[in-house]
């Protein structure tokens, strides 16, 4: 964790299910370097990371 202070976060990965390819959270990066899992609902072992799909 850098002891520098978290000001602005963005999601730059999709945290998806391995088993039912669900969204259930997404990885933010904050502007210190910190990276920090944001769940939709509880925390889960069993994901991979997809990356974010930016709009046309």
């Amino acid at each position: 964790m850098s002891p520098n202070t978290r000001l602005t976060g963005e999601p730059i990965l999709r945290i998806l299910c391995q088993k039912t390819d669900t969204l259930v959270g997404y990885l933010y990066q904050w502007n210190n370097g910190d990276l920090q899992p944001a769940w939709l609902n509880e925390a889960m072992t069993e994901v991979r990371y997809e990356p974010m799909v930016k709009a046309a």
